[in-house]
């Protein structure tokens, strides 16, 4: 039987169409798997080998013991935190979790952030800068997700070195949304005492949360450092 050609090939078209974004999104997904498991590894790799050092005797003393036993609840602390964080994503992914947007004053969020990782900053030896937010500026997000992902951004920077972070709030004249502007210029990179999540998986993760906020996370540093200027746009409340 002979069918008409041209609603087969309109049907096929769409049919590959929709599988070569379905297979480029299955890439993208493995490759995210790929890199999520080998950085919870690296905390597990150290929570096993302080238990070697316990197991085998091998202290020098019992405060030594003591301590390596506090390594490893902190580190086994890092991969639970990191592992809820990967189940809140694939649940949003798969529908199963809904971030729950609504318009959110910028300027206290800000100052919540600004409080959360002022410690951090203090004990990395870093400035930071945070720019004046107009009292009635609002955005459409889910707050608490929003604060996760500028800490997570900051994090990233003082993961880096940075001994300078800024932080500025800008329009965006073409599109009327709302621009966060992170600048941070990496320097001597700290050895860390525990395992933690690289920089770069960190840019990722605040990249995912961003797509699921309606927001977009571009970086716009130079070819050398593209991570010195970051920018996160924010849609205006819809009402």
């Amino acid at each position: 039987m002979d069918y008409p050609q041209g609603q087969d090939f309109t049907d096929l078209a769409t049919l590959q169409l929709a599988y070569d974004r379905l297979r480029h999104q299955a890439q993208h997904q493995a490759a995210f798997l790929g890199t999520a498991s080998h950085e919870l590894r690296s905390p597990i790799n150290q929570i096993i080998s302080l238990h070697q050092l316990i197991l085998e005797d091998l202290c020098e003393s019992p405060a030594e013991e003591r301590e390596f036993i506090a390594q490893a609840n902190q580190a086994i602390q890092t991969v639970l935190k990191n592992l809820d964080l990967l189940i809140t994503l694939s649940k949003v992914d798969i529908g199963a979790l809904h971030p729950r947007l609504a318009p959110t004053l910028l300027q206290p969020l800000i100052t919540r952030v600004q409080r959360m990782i002022e410690m951090q900053c203090i004990n990395r030896h870093c400035r930071l800068i945070v720019g004046p937010v107009e009292a009635s500026l609002q955005v459409q997000t889910d707050p608490a997700w929003l604060e996760q992902t500028v800490v997570m951004l900051i994090e990233a920077a003082l993961a880096q070195g940075s001994p300078q972070i800024s932080l500025t709030v800008s329009e965006d004249t073409t599109t009327g949304n709302i621009a966060l502007h992170l600048g941070a210029n990496p320097g001597e990179v700290p050895s860390p005492t525990m395992a933690t999540l690289s920089p770069e998986f960190r840019y990722q993760l605040a990249a995912r949360l961003a797509t699921h906020l309606g927001a977009t996370l571009e970086f716009l540093g130079n070819v050398e450092n593209p991570q010195s200027l970051l920018c996160l746009k924010l849609p205006r409340p819809t009402n």
